[in-house]
């Protein structure tokens, strides 16, 4: 991918460029009785986030030419946000108003908002006590009117896309596969995406980037128009963050500054402007992911996880698709406050997992995902974490639970 100019001089990237360097030599050379800081490990201090930061060695690789599916692939775009290619996405594929499209229940509800607005109906499936679709509900929900089938990749594990591709072609449906949590993961050792009409990842969730999102469509899309915002303050947090994870002593200073909080947008549901381009830093830091081993580490640190909490586990993540790329590992509190209240005492920060649905859902209908919404804590177990970090987790929630 095409390295996108973040300022308008470059001796001024250079001049920025190395003087990061030289904060994370000083960062690594620093010691303390001998031992380097950037190895010490203080559970008292030391963070642990919930989304991996972003190293600031990124800047040191070299851009590559094409990143990971779906970047480089024929009519990817990216965007500031998944919902603003779902709206787009969804109006280029001929969706007209009134037209129905097949929702999951346990939704964030941006997507569902995307829909609304683009002036569909939203019919939503998941009644059962899984979070796959089925086949007999969703035949009872479908109408003449219905031309889509949504399918949620939840927590970077995939669905069976071939399936659910065979199923909308003999139906004459679109199939769009939201793979917003679910960048680096694949079906049948393909990509997530690959046999979609449209499908939508978030970049951001996989690496601690400002923002953006690819997005595929098999219409033409209007894109993004405008001028980038540069995004420097959103990336200097990252790496500020990640400096935290290595350097005991910042931990503490991190938190006091709320660095630390949680993601932008994660309890948002407004669509926005549909047309806002990615950040500059974001386009150029996209060109310089290392992501071979990414989805290896997750699912590596989700195992481990599994290993020692796997009773808490929700069945439908009781089982490791060797293709998952997990986001965080599903853990059932029935007393979620409390224990998410707990870890953050001792620098674990972990997700509250789609608290709020979409307010067009009808929640007594669907029981089973209103049980999620009101147990799920998501733990870390993104590739940033060393193996300290998780007997950290590992330890924090066993405390929380005495």
């Amino acid at each position: 991918m095409r390295a996108c100019t973040a300022t308008g001089t470059n001796g001024l990237w250079t001049l920025g460029v190395r003087t990061m360097r030289r904060c994370v030599d000083a960062v690594t050379s620093c010691t303390r009785d001998g031992v380097p800081l950037a190895a010490a490990h203080d559970s008292r201090t030391t963070l642990i986030p919930a989304f991996p930061p972003l190293p600031p060695g990124l800047w040191f690789a070299r851009p590559a030419r094409r990143g990971p599916h779906p970047l480089g692939t024929p009519g990817c775009h990216l965007f500031a946000r998944g919902r603003h290619g779902l709206w787009q996405g969804v109006r280029a594929l001929g969706l007209r108003p009134g037209d129905e499209v097949l929702v999951p229940a346990y939704h964030h509800g941006s997507e569902v908002e995307a829909l609304v607005r683009a002036d569909l109906v939203c019919r939503f499936y998941g009644g059962g006590e899984t979070l796959a679709p089925e086949p007999m509900e969703l035949e009872s929900l479908r109408r003449a009117r219905t031309r889509a089938l949504h399918l949620i990749h939840y927590l970077g594990f995939p669905q069976d896309s071939r399936r659910w591709r065979r199923w909308c072609d003999e139906r004459g449906l679109l199939l769009i596969e939201d793979a917003a949590q679910a960048w680096l993961a694949s079906s049948e050792r393909e990509p997530l995406g690959t046999h979609a009409d449209l499908s939508l990842t978030c970049l951001y969730k996989t690496f601690g980037l400002p923002d953006g999102a690819a997005v595929v469509c098999r219409a033409p899309l209007v894109g993004v128009a405008g001028r980038a915002p540069l995004g420097l303050v959103a990336l200097l947090r990252q790496h500020a963050l990640w400096v935290a994870t290595r350097v005991p002593a910042l931990g503490g200073a991190v938190r006091r500054l709320g660095l630390a909080g949680r993601r932008r947008g994660d309890d948002d549901i407004a669509l926005g402007d549909t047309q806002i381009p990615p950040s500059a830093l974001t386009r150029r830091a996209v060109a310089r992911l290392v992501c071979e081993h990414v989805a290896a580490a997750r699912r590596r640190n989700f195992a481990y996880l599994a290993e020692r909490l796997g009773a808490r586990l929700p069945r439908d993540f009781r089982r490791l698709p060797e293709g998952a790329s997990p986001l965080a590992f599903p853990l059932v509190s029935d007393d979620r406050r409390r224990l998410l209240d707990r870890l953050a005492a001792e620098g674990v920060r972990a997700l509250e997992l789609w608290q709020r649905p979409h307010p067009a859902l009808p929640v007594e209908r669907f029981p089973y995902a209103a049980r999620l919404r009101a147990t799920l804590v998501g733990l870390p177990v993104h590739q940033e974490l060393r193996a300290g970090d998780v007997e950290r987790v590992i330890a924090a929630v066993e405390r929380a639970e005495r």
